[in-house]
């Protein structure tokens, strides 16, 4: 298995163009595919194309927050604190490996999110133990995010939970479908054992014997290859005689001000909505308040967040291409065709794998798993009423197919790949060799599972 993740992880890196370049020849493959499979002409394919490249404007925004916020609260010197005592703890690259699947593991459980502050925790941890392998380190923060489809902010199943949804307004359910049937249910609990077994086996198996000086950023940092600046501005301009506005800036009473009004709304909020209230919204605000209130200074603050803004380019400029694809997709009605062809050779029993490799495939084009399940949902729900297969059931087994190749596809690299770079010069070819060994694992793996239960 080392030697399998070493082959792949050289090919990938070689082969795997820069994400920009890769979203580039997804849109040029998309657009040939519509002109075969739906006969679309010129106006059509371009317009489906435009149409579609606004539709993530308020997605991007998020996702450029939770990076800078969660880079921000994640280099706060309380989080530095809690990474020196870890780094007592944990000595060796097999505990830095293992400290990052489990901490990653049951955070994205939790909310996908938090994957942030894993990375942060990753590439601190990797400052300081020697002889960890910080590709593959990467590739464990990408095999981390995998019990999100088993957790509580999976977006299939809550879209499927909310009252009057667009498929009930279609007619194609007659209810809303409780968590009991999908992420509680005894199919997902028997599913994520499988996951859990699949990703610790595999990563553990796969974990790099030697390696390359260029990626032990700990020796590198002792060697002085790499600076690590200490200390904060405000710490040395308190050396400095300020102005009276330099003065307002750094005042705490600030910091006191906005952190006593979010707190308390935190609280409120949490105690009110539950589980049901972790969203992007209300996660990006909590981080932005502990941000603010593990910093100190409002500068002090805002410094943090100038240096994570450099790392969200990618997510400005390639989130808009992913969404013009997403609207060729539905737009010329190739989503529909592409999931019709698929589940046209279904039963009762191969339903279930049909429909996550129906997932699987067109993932590799719409990476969002709302967006993508309201593209190719009405169709797998029509076919599944058809053959009288269990909704919840079937709403899973499509989530397991968008989290398969998410593992080959490096948009929801541009997550946490932009906080590692902050140590290395590291992209999501670097690591995705390792997570393509795991994506291939995965899927043999739960399409047994599909088959037998």
């Amino acid at each position: 298995m080392r030697k399998l993740g070493e082959f792949f992880a050289d090919k990938v890196r070689r082969w795997l163009p820069d994400s920009f370049s890769f979203a580039i020849i997804l849109t040029f493959v998309s657009m040939i595919m519509a002109v075969i499979l739906t006969k679309s002409g010129p106006s059509t394919l371009l317009g489906a194309w435009y149409k579609g490249f606004w539709i993530f404007l308020e997605f991007s925004m998020q996702m450029a927050l939770i990076v800078v916020l969660g880079y921000a609260m994640g280099t706060s010197p309380v989080f530095v604190r809690i990474f020196d005592w870890l780094a007592t703890k944990v000595k060796t690259p097999l505990g830095v490996y293992l400290t990052v699947l489990i901490v990653g593991g049951i955070t994205s459980y939790i909310y996908w999110g938090f994957t942030v502050a894993v990375a942060v925790l990753a590439m601190e941890l990797a400052r300081r133990v020697k002889k960890v392998d910080y590709r593959f380190l990467g590739a464990c923060v990408y095999a981390s995010l995998m019990p999100t489809v088993f957790g509580l902010s999976v977006t299939a199943p809550l879209l499927m939970n909310t009252p009057k949804n667009k498929f009930i307004e279609l007619g194609l359910i007659d209810r809303t479908i409780p968590p009991s049937e999908t992420i509680f249910s005894g199919y997902s609990f028997t599913m994520l054992a499988v996951t859990i077994i699949v990703i610790f086996g595999t990563m553990l198996l796969m974990r790099p014997r030697e390696v390359d000086p260029k990626w032990d950023m700990a020796e590198r940092i002792e060697k002085g290859e790499i600076k690590v600046l200490g200390g904060s501005a405000d710490e040395k301009a308190a050396l400095e005689e300020l102005l009276p506005a330099e003065k307002i800036d750094r005042s705490i009473w600030l910091t006191i001000f906005t952190c006593f009004c979010g707190f308390i709304f935190i609280i409120y909020y949490f105690a009110t909505s539950g589980s049901s209230g972790i969203n992007l919204n209300s996660i990006n605000f909590t981080f932005l308040i502990f941000g603010l209130a593990f910093w100190g200074r409002p500068t002090a603050f805002a410094r943090a967040v100038l240096d994570g803004v450099r790392g969200v380019a990618a997510i400005i400029v390639q989130f808009p291409f992913y969404a013009g694809i997403m609207g060729i997709f539905m737009y010329t009605g190739m989503s529909k065709v592409i999931a019709d062809w698929l589940v046209s050779f279904s039963t009762a029993v191969t339903f279930p794998w049909f429909a996550f490799l129906t997932a699987c495939v067109v993932n590799m084009f719409i990476p969002s798993a709302g967006g993508e399940w309201m593209v190719i949902g009405p169709t797998l729900l029509q076919a599944g009423k058809a053959i009288g297969f269990p909704v919840g059931k079937l709403v899973m087994a499509y989530s397991y197919g968008d989290m398969c190749t998410n593992l080959i596809q490096p948009f929801w690299t541009l997550v946490f790949v932009p906080v590692l770079c902050r140590l290395a010069d590291i992209r999501a070819r670097d690591l995705m060799g390792y997570t393509a060994v795991l994506c291939m694992v995965w899927f043999v793996a739960i399409s047994i599972v599909l088959l037998i239960l």
